[in-house]
């Protein structure tokens, strides 16, 4: 076995929410906003639901070849179509690194016009180095301290955006679009809980694997909660459409927010959230990128593709799209299919193989 740390179940679910939550406040937020609308927060509970069809899969497949990493199941056990499926989570794992990494430098374009993409995607890749480098403890540990600051300041930032200036009234009527918009929604956050699909390649390393199913839901209703209030609170503050325009609703809500005459500007929250919670993100796909290319080739560390794959996650987020519109494009058009399917249908249908060959050996 290559990787020979451990983390807990809380430490598992831990990493899942911040990696979710995050990508949820910067790309989920406005596909669902722009489909659903003012019923955004109805797709999200509709679209956490649907979710567990891919987490619950991939936690049962985890389990029934315990020990083993997703990339390791299919290559060991599912002859010629699990080894080409194998090698698209790793494409796919390297894609996802590469959005997050260019989403990293979209977010710090908004507060720092002036200095070069190259720059910023530099420096959170170093991060990203070390971290993977050291290991899933070094990982689970880091993430486990950072994430209750993280949600402090969510919380905080909740509270002070409480006041007159929301119209809570903005989220009526209720399906006022009819069924089909909320069901859009519903699909763009079911793909976003597709993104689980990269803890196939933490599981193993749990340290209680029975318990992995009520961690998978544990994680996905959290997730949920926390998607809520970003949700609600732009279309509440700025209306459904305005939100729905929006590139970063949350960004843009908490640059309204004031507390007294002197504190103004809260816009390092949110750059903090985002800082964090990308690296976090960037890290968990990059380890498991590394992890699985290792255990493609059979090699007993995972440690000289780091660098290797760190340039190439560069060079991808740079050159991911020209500006930001056409990664708004592979989000509306690309992101949901691509996620459902690497999330949700590939761990069902390779689950209920798994549970064929099992039957036919027994009789």
């Amino acid at each position: 076995m290559i990787e020979k740390g451990r983390i807990s179940n809380i430490q598992a679910s831990m990493l899942a929410i911040t990696s979710l939550t995050i990508i949820g406040h910067l790309i989920i937020l406005t596909v669902v906003m722009a489909h659903s609308k003012q019923d955004g927060w109805i797709a999200g509970i509709v679209g956490s639901a649907l979710g567990l069809i891919g987490i619950v899969s991939l936690v049962k497949l985890s389990q029934r070849f315990p020990g083993l990493t997703l990339i390791e199941i299919l290559f060991k056990h599912f002859s010629v179509v699990g080894k080409l499926v194998g090698i698209l989570y790793l494409v796919y794992f390297f894609i996802m690194a590469c959005l997050a990494t260019r989403l990293y430098a979209e977010a710090y374009k908004r507060i720092m016009m002036e200095t070069p993409m190259w720059a910023v995607i530099t420096v959170i890749l170093l991060l990203s180095i070390y971290i993977v480098y050291n290991g899933l403890e070094t990982l689970g540990r880091l993430n486990q301290v950072m994430l209750p600051v993280l949600v402090l300041f969510a919380i905080a930032v909740v509270i002070l955006t409480m006041d007159e200036k929301k119209d809570y009234s903005n989220l009526l009527p209720f399906f006022g679009n009819g069924i089909y918009p909320v069901s859009l929604g519903a699909l763009a956050v079911m793909g976003w809980f597709g993104e689980f699909a990269i803890m196939g390649m933490v599981l193993p390393y749990v340290q209680h694997p029975a318990k992995l199913v009520k961690t998978g839901i544990y994680s996905a209703l959290i997730t949920l909660i926390f998607f809520l209030g970003p949700i609600t609170g732009p279309i509440a503050l700025f209306g459904p459409e305005e939100a729905a325009k929006m590139a970063f609703p949350t960004f843009s809500e908490v640059r309204y927010i004031q507390a007294g005459d002197v504190i103004n500007r809260f816009d390092a929250i949110a750059i903090l959230f985002w800082t964090v919670g990308l690296m976090i993100r960037i890290s968990l796909f990059f380890y498991g990128l590394c992890l699985g290319t290792a255990q493609f080739f059979k090699t007993n560390t995972y440690k000289p593709f780091v660098i290797p794959f760190a340039w190439l996650i560069g060079v991808g987020a740079f050159f991911f799209a020209k500006n930001y519109s056409e990664i708004n494009e592979f989000l509306f058009q690309s992101y949901v299919p691509i996620n459902i399917i690497m999330g949700a249908a590939f761990p069902l249908f390779f689950l209920c193989i798994a549970m064929m060959l099992i039957k036919k050996k027994a009789v």
